[in-house]
């Protein structure tokens, strides 16, 4: 999965709308298609009448998930490359450690209201997160649909490593499907 979304990140670098709608539904299809190691998951749906009032929730929602990283070693938008340079770990070291657990976040600003409406309140299923990832990719999908998208993932290193415990912690709000 990571070096799929590397391959999206890259594409980012000339982002325009069509571009984020097609990455969008992209990343939802691909962890549809990884179900199987999907351990946990969670949804949260909001309706707004006012375009305003949902812009600023986005933002929002945005900032407080980005808010759990330390750092942001992939920030690419509008074609300008934000990211830090950073060294990197030699990936043939034998001390680099592989990730085995990572997160992946997807928030979308998405006019109307049937995506809101679709997404269960709490999953308890594999069933829900599918249900959950197939209305997301389709509704990105739909003409001038999408108004904005972020989708986080962490560890973005391959020698970082996430246990069950850090996500937890991150990430209360996920239950074990």
């Amino acid at each position: 999965m990571k070096s799929l979304i590397d391959q999206f990140i890259i594409s980012c670098f000339s982002l325009n709308i069509s571009l984020l709608c097609t990455i969008s539904w992209k990343v939802a299809l691909e962890l549809l298609r990884r179900k199987n190691s999907i351990v946990a998951a969670s949804t949260r749906a909001f309706h707004y009448r006012d375009e305003s009032q949902a812009q600023r929730e986005f933002n929002n929602l945005t900032i407080q998930q980005r808010g759990k990283f330390e750092r942001e070693t992939i920030s690419k938008f509008g074609g300008v490359d934000y990211s830090p340079r950073l060294e990197k770990a030699d990936p043939l070291s034998p001390y680099a450690q592989k990730a085995t657990m990572a997160v992946v976040t997807i928030v979308a600003l998405i006019d109307g209201d049937s995506t809101s409406k679709q997404l269960s309140p709490k999953i308890n299923s594999i069933k829900d997160v599918e249900s959950a990832l197939s209305r997301i990719a389709a509704d990105c999908k739909v003409d001038d649909c999408l108004r904005g998208a972020e989708i986080l993932w962490t560890p973005e290193e391959r020698d970082e490593t996430l246990t069950m415990k850090d996500i937890f912690a991150d990430y209360p709000s996920l239950r074990s499907v």
